[in-house]
């Protein structure tokens, strides 16, 4: 059975305010993005967090596919199309290679080559189009092919000749090397490109080998010289099936046994050759039908194995190519194979080969599930408060809810906005509260402004800094009406986040809400307090106190990782350092220490 066997590498030149670019690989699924904008104001991070929700959602949409062809990763394709805003320039070429099947798309702008047999020609390629145009294209591979999915600005930085003669005289990890300075000389933030080396590679798979039974007669047993070194991939001859069938197709004759046959010598000899005719035609008959009767219950056998083994063996591998891409997605394909075979394995007759395949895959799925994601018990480790200085600040303040940048704490309470700088003893006065906000449900800062959730008015008011004072406006139009009673959090990381005390996240991009719910949990949020989100994380934290864990989640609400320890249970606020590997989580006043893993 061909397989295919694929290299890669990868080309991306460094970001700025106006451009950004990636190189993506996950499984036998590649994608070049570049996204740019006219020099504007505009939030910090906005095409790094845009592009990186671009490629999760394409990720997303891919990995839950049943069936991967060129309508259904299209469809995946125009779904990730959704997640580009309007005021952007796209550049996004996509590839899935599907045994020796390629399927290429193109949004916006980018282009697709491959070098076969010392010659670079174009797959496909879109100079001109709009974000929300589509070129596909789809062929089968050789091996030895080299694709080249690249961005528009990386094709007009490096020409074909160019891309030839590195691909020419090295192999595709070493062109990447040579490629590289070429992109970052030219200082194009908008420049990605990855080379993918698609091989073939035969792999054999071995037949089971019953194992030869004891022969009861050893004079009449033919000898037999073992063979060193012989692989199993062939059966041996004078094994057991050949006795089997022998001893099948004597079985009938044991009815003869219990069968009264008149004596021959009475018998004329016409008489006697007739009856051993109809005698023989008994035999016939009856092994035939025995035979017949075998078949039938082998075949049945045979048939409800293949009803569950199969689609389960394809959850299960599908499982495992998901387990460091995605953790949520793949304990779900475990769960649908466990419950597949669950379902089915009564059907089996109890000690047979086939039940023991679908036991032996069952003990494989519940391994997987146990390593599918991380729930562990942690020991939280006292600190001195001067670890954290934003949660030490809650120690000596009194407010409704906290925040922080790098160097500054921001409190808000009934009367006014303030903030405290690192080290600093006193507070500053923002903002003074002349009726603009009641009842308090969050505070979260991002880029230098502030936002105060208001669960009376149903809105989240942005304080705008200005420089010398802040501004207030509503991050909603009048047209979204969301309901924040049950409020209790938000989070920024360009998206905002809103948690509430049952438990739901709602996700909220230029005022208007996303699809998003967090999945992949063994067991709902009780009494969660507060979520943590920054553009520079790739996951999201949640305070969960009824179940004294913190839980965390990637950007599409796909459950990654669980902590659990006591001091969760009572504690007031935490705070996530997610470079340094570190939560700081504060408890009646003490500061204590988890480790990430």
């Amino acid at each position: 059975m061909a397989q295919s066997n694929l290299n890669f590498a990868k080309i991306v030149a460094n970001p700025t305010s106006f451009g950004w670019s990636q190189a993506y690989s996950a499984g036998k699924l590649f994608a070049v993005i570049s996204l740019e904008k006219e020099p504007e104001v505009e939030e910090k991070d906005y095409l790094n967090v845009v592009g990186k929700e671009i490629l999760n959602t394409l990720e997303q949409e891919f990995f839950t596919l049943e069936t991967k062809d060129l309508e259904s990763i299209r469809q995946a394709v125009l779904t990730t199309l959704g997640k580009v805003p309007q005021n952007v320039s796209l550049s996004f070429v996509a590839g899935s290679i599907v045994g020796n099947v390629l399927y290429l798309y193109i949004l916006g702008n980018g282009k697709a080559d491959i070098k076969r047999d010392g010659t670079l020609g174009t797959l496909l390629e879109a100079s001109d189009q709009t974000n929300d145009s589509l070129k596909e294209a789809s062929g089968f591979l050789q091996d030895g092919d080299v694709l080249v999915l690249q961005t528009k600005k990386f094709s007009e930085v490096i020409s074909d000749s160019t891309l030839l003669e590195f691909l020419e005289s090295a192999n595709i990890l070493d062109a990447s090397e040579n490629l590289a300075p070429l992109v970052h000389e030219k200082e194009n933030p908008s420049s990605a490109a990855v080379l993918v080396h698609y091989k073939e590679q035969t792999v054999v798979e071995p037949f089971a080998v019953e194992e030869k039974p004891p022969v009861e007669n050893e004079e009449t047993a033919p000898a037999e010289t073992p063979l060193e070194n012989t692989p199993e991939y062939f059966a041996k001859e004078n094994a057991a099936p050949k006795a089997n069938i022998l001893s099948s197709l004597f079985a009938p004759l044991l009815i003869l046994k219990r069968v009264r046959i008149p004596s021959l010598s009475n018998l004329s000899k016409p008489r006697r050759l007739i009856l051993l005719i109809i005698v023989v035609i008994v035999i016939l008959f009856v092994g035939s039908v025995f035979f017949a009767l075998q078949k039938q219950g082998t075949d049945k056998v045979q048939s409800q194995f293949n009803s569950i083994y199969p689609s389960a063996l394809k959850k299960y591998e599908e499982g495992q190519g998901l387990m460091d891409l995605n953790q949520s997605l793949a304990k779900d394909s475990f769960e649908q194979a466990k419950q597949i075979l669950n379902d089915g394995k009564d059907t089996l007759p109890k000690g047979s080969s086939e039940e023991q395949k679908v036991t032996e895959l069952l003990t494989k799925i519940d391994s997987a599930l146990g390593s599918s994601a991380t729930s562990e018990s942690v020991s939280a480790n006292e600190v001195t408060l001067s670890q954290s200085p934003y949660l030490e600040t809650q120690t000596k303040e009194t407010a409704l809810y906290f925040t922080r940048d790098d160097k500054t704490t921001y409190l808000v309470d009934s009367k006014k906005l303030s903030s405290i700088t690192n080290g600093s003893t006193s507070s500053k006065s923002l903002f003074e509260n002349d009726g603009d906000w009641k009842t308090v449900g969050g505070l979260a800062t991002y880029n230098t402004n502030l936002y105060v959730l208001d669960k009376d008015q149903n809105q989240i008011l942005k304080f705008l800094n200005s420089g010398s004072s802040y501004q207030k406006s509503n991050y909603f139009p009048e047209s979204v009406t969301p309901d924040f009673a049950k409020a209790v959090s938000i989070a920024i990381d360009n998206n905002i986040y809103v948690l509430f005390n049952d438990g739901v996240v709602a996700k909220y991009f230029k005022g208007q809400a996303e699809d998003f719910t967090l999945k992949g949990l063994d067991k709902p949020l009780s009494n969660p307090t507060r979520i943590y989100a920054n553009p520079d994380f790739d996951n999201i934290y949640i305070l969960d106190k009824g179940n004294s864990r913190i839980v965390v989640f990637d950007k599409t609400g796909s459950f990654k990782a669980e902590y659990l320890s006591g001091v969760v249970k009572n504690a007031k606020d935490f705070e996530v350092l997610e470079s340094d590997k570190k939560i700081y989580i504060l408890n009646e006043n003490k500061l204590y220490q988890i480790d990430l893993k």
